[in-house]
């Protein structure tokens, strides 16, 4: 690999819009999400919610309703690849599972009733203890972008930046990317001297 390659694509990622090199650095955030989480037990608690109901114009106590687990972090980020990171997904979890309260609340039809949930993580799974790069975008750099795209059998649906898959052949990306299946016998001329 020509160190010049990479420096091309260093230099076309830096080009981009910054909405884009955003959801770029969103996709390598999903895959190491995945790689990481994919290393603990299915098991282990995330975090919790927590919800209070409010009745009779009074907040109950918060009460303990529903954990989150590592096998659920990745469902999250399997479902939505390369377009949900972490935090995404604790904030997905934390939103369905309020709205679903509130619709049961409103089912009841008692009037002056509401709910409000919120969430906590297990200390384990706090981000300031796990790696940056699966919850800060900003730790994520043009080479770890590069090479979470490489490793990529082939770009995902609705890829936003294809002119980068040429880019991407001499540095490795396979077949699926549009590159030669061996890259360094393409430009070789044909045997026999031809």
């Amino acid at each position: 690999m020509d160190p010049d390659d990479r420096q091309a694509l260093r230099d076309r990622l830096a080009g981009m819009m910054p909405e884009d090199i955003f959801q770029l650095r969103k996709g390598a955030m999903n895959g190491r999400g995945i790689l990481y989480f994919k290393e603990r037990p299915s098991n282990d608690k995330v975090g919790k919610l927590y919800c209070r109901e409010y009745v009779e114009g009074q907040w109950q106590d918060w009460k303990g309703d529903k954990e989150w687990r590592v096998d659920d972090v990745l469902d999250c980020l399997r479902n939505d690849p390369f377009n949900v990171s972490y935090l995404d997904c604790k904030d997905q979890f934390l939103s369905t599972e309020t709205t679903l309260k509130k619709g049961d609340i409103m089912a009841q039809q008692t009037p002056g009733k509401d709910v409000e949930c919120r969430f906590e993580f297990d200390w384990r799974y706090e981000p300031d203890i796990l790696p940056e790069e699966l919850w800060k975008a900003e730790s994520i750099s043009f080479d770890e972008m590069i090479d979470f795209l490489v490793s990529l059998p082939a770009p995902p649906p609705g890829f936003i930046a294809p002119e980068l898959a040429p880019l991407l052949c001499p540095l490795g990306a396979g077949p699926g990317w549009g590159c030669p299946s061996d890259p360094y016998t393409e430009t070789d001329p044909p045997e026999g001297g031809g």
